[in-house]
């Protein structure tokens, strides 16, 4: 399935050690981070059965993960729905997964707080939380929690289970406890610390005296402060004590889902930086469905929560978060592209996810809607650029060499050739699509090709180039230093593009050597923040960790990765704090914008196109409501809304 979210533990801690210290620089000096490619789960010799503990869960369904079971597919009826994609999850656990097919499965099973409003990026609807409120400083925000809600167990839902929930994914700290780390923590640096011990000794369905001094206490991230209400401290993340604008953008995601202590603490309880094998592969939430079995490689089914907490809310009292689920069964597919092909041809999968390469062949297929979304849906799923490692390559620390780049380049042939004219070129680092973008690019257009200019740009930086008729220029130059150019060996896509990219440099007189590597070896190059004189040139892309613009700018302008480009910039990393922590919009769009130009104007990282992302579903198939940041098909949130027409 597509990269949409993932970033390995490796790189976590990197981004937030490279954040502490770029705060604490800052603060000194004022006085006052993918993402990465999924891997499918490995598979083990052994079929493992897992269910909770009847005495404690009397209507949980039980999980079954099997990785040597075959599979006897049910034919599909107007209450089951099958769906098929390219990769299973990683993980079902909310503090860990961070892949599209594992955020997928997750937001049908558990909720947070709120959830973006239907196709909206920038408004919010509550889940669990009936309504909030934001201090005017935007440190604070007080959540009113619904009553009557309870976990697919039984279990009753509360304030307790988001304080345990938030700080859990905190102190597991998993490849996505950054999102949540940059702006709390499970203590507040003086006088107060929530460890693994803590979480594990309290008793969440009574609370004891000592246990609510632990909940209740305000000088921490969450604060309980009654059974229906929680309040959140910002300030005490790597971000330090500042606003984020961003902040409700950040509860949308699976590591802030309320998860039950109960359950976790009878099936191992919590340890710090460690996973749960238990929660990995079984699932207990508050959501409209719940996990019916999880068969490792093949397939996932859910089944309607016949106990769902809002089956008994009128229409008024419901969003399209909360509605209880339409169908009874949904079943994801994990198939190699040309069977979820034939799978919606012959009727068997109603929505399949496909490749923008696939355009044409399903547009001819009768029966099946084929759509392509809006740029944004494509920007949650990747923009690409050029990365240059000025530090591993001197060369490029010459801005007439990289500005020699960008012009070498044929961006709407490569869009044309690769993909089929479904792409679209985009200037970083606010992804197209995305708030701020349009406010952000004003006045400037996509790096253009013009291989003249590039040979003359390349000569002026005093190295020998060649000229479109041929002519040599500068020819008592040195040549330019043949280097590697690294890219995903397993992405038809680069492959292609790099082929291009490489033949278009020679051209111009700078020699490169396409450099492929696996996703795996590619990611520990491009998100290494040690320059590597192997690889100082090459592809890269940026996937959303949550929809907000400033997650895409934060991890290209401060991150200081290999891929990139190591870049650093004082001033640019101010224009971003500004952006994150402004409560103003002007404030907000005039820090994107000085940023957008001085990365533009110095050519630090080329910006190269955007895919578009398909939505492929039979015709009698409706109900999904689209938002870039949802996993569903990669285009929406939830399956509930989802029927047959």
């Amino acid at each position: 399935m597509r990269r949409k979210k993932g970033v390995s533990k490796t790189i976590v801690a990197a981004i937030v050690v490279v954040v502490i210290v770029l705060v604490a620089a800052l603060y000194i000096a004022e006085t006052r981070h993918p993402v990465v490619a999924t891997s499918e789960t490995s598979s083990s010799s052994t079929t493992t059965t897992q269910s909770l503990s009847a005495s404690t869960t009397p209507t949980t369904s039980t999980s079954t993960t099997s990785t040597t079971a075959s599979i006897v597919p049910p034919p599909p009826t107007k209450t089951s729905l099958v769906v098929e994609e390219g990769e299973q999850p990683d993980s079902l656990d909310p503090a860990v997964t961070f892949t599209t097919p594992g955020w997928e499965v997750v937001e049908q099973i558990y909720q947070g707080l709120v959830m973006p409003n239907g196709e909206s990026v920038t408004s919010y609807v509550g889940v669990l939380a009936q309504n909030w409120t934001v201090s005017s400083d935007g440190m604070t925000y007080t959540f009113n929690l619904r009553h009557g809600v309870k976990f697919s167990n039984g279990d009753p839902f509360n304030a307790y289970d988001i304080w345990f929930s938030i700080y859990r994914t905190l102190i597991m700290n998993q490849a996505p406890a950054f999102i949540l780390a940059q702006n709390m923590a499970p203590g507040n640096g003086v006088n107060f610390t929530v460890n693994a011990t803590v979480l594990n000794s309290i008793n969440y369905a009574d609370p004891s005296t000592q246990n609510l001094s632990f909940m209740e206490y305000p000088a921490q991230s969450v604060q309980v402060v009654t059974p229906y209400q929680v309040v959140f401290h910002l300030g005490y993340g790597y971000n330090g004590p500042s606003p984020y604008n961003a902040f409700l953008a950040t509860l949308t995601t699976p590591m802030a889902m309320a998860v039950d202590p109960r359950v976790v603490e009878q099936n191992g309880g919590v340890v710090a930086n460690q996973t749960n094998s238990w929660m990995e592969t079984n699932a207990v939430g508050t959501g409209f469905y719940t996990l019916q079995s999880w068969v490792q490689g093949q397939s996932v089914t859910l089944i309607k929560n016949n106990d769902y907490w809002a089956n008994n809310l009128s229409a008024t009292q419901l969003n399209y978060a909360i509605k209880p689920a339409i169908l009874n069964t949904v079943t994801i597919y994990y198939k190699a592209d040309t069977a979820r092909i034939a799978d919606l041809k012959s009727g068997f999968a109603q929505i399949i996810e496909a490749p923008v390469s696939d355009y044409g062949v399903l547009q001819q297929m009768s029966g099946v809607n084929v759509s392509v979304l809006p740029v944004q849906f494509g920007s949650s799923e990747g923009v690409y650029y050029l990365y240059m490692d000025q530090a591993a390559f001197p060369p490029f620390q010459n801005v007439l060499v990289r500005e020699a780049v960008s012009y070498a380049i044929d961006y709407q042939g490569i869009i044309k050739d690769v993909f089929n004219n479904e792409a679209s070129q985009w200037i970083g680092p606010v992804p197209p699509g995305f708030p701020y973008y349009q406010q952000a690019t004003a006045g400037l257009s996509p790096y253009q090709y013009n291989p003249l200019k590039a040979a003359q740009l390349l000569a002026q930086a005093g190295y020998r180039a060649t000229a479109p008729n041929g002519t040599v220029l500068n020819p008592s130059g040195q040549p330019f230093p043949s280097l590697n150019f690294l890219y995903d060996s397993d992405s038809t896509s680069q492959t292609e593009v790099a082929s291009i990219i490489g033949s278009q440099l020679s051209s111009i007189g700078i020699t490169v050597t396409l450099a492929p590597l696996t996703t795996q070896q590619y990611t520990n190059v491009v998100y290494s923040t040690s320059s590597n004189t192997s690889y100082p040139f090459g592809l890269n892309f940026y996937s959303e960790d949550y929809t907000a613009s400033i997650d895409y700018v934060n991890a290209l302008t401060t991150g200081d990765f290999v891929g990139t480009s190591g870049y650093y910039n004082l001033t640019v990393v101010n224009w971003t704090i500004e952006a994150a922590t402004a409560l103003s919009n002007q404030t907000i769009v005039q820090s994107l914008a000085n940023i957008t130009r001085a990365m533009y104007n110095s050519y630090t990282d080329i910006w190269l196109y955007v895919p578009y992302l398909l939505a492929v579903h039979a015709d009698n198939v409706a109900g999904m409501i689209p938002n870039p940041g949802g996993s569903g098909a990669g285009y929406f949130f939830f399956y509930n809304t989802v029927h047959y027409t």
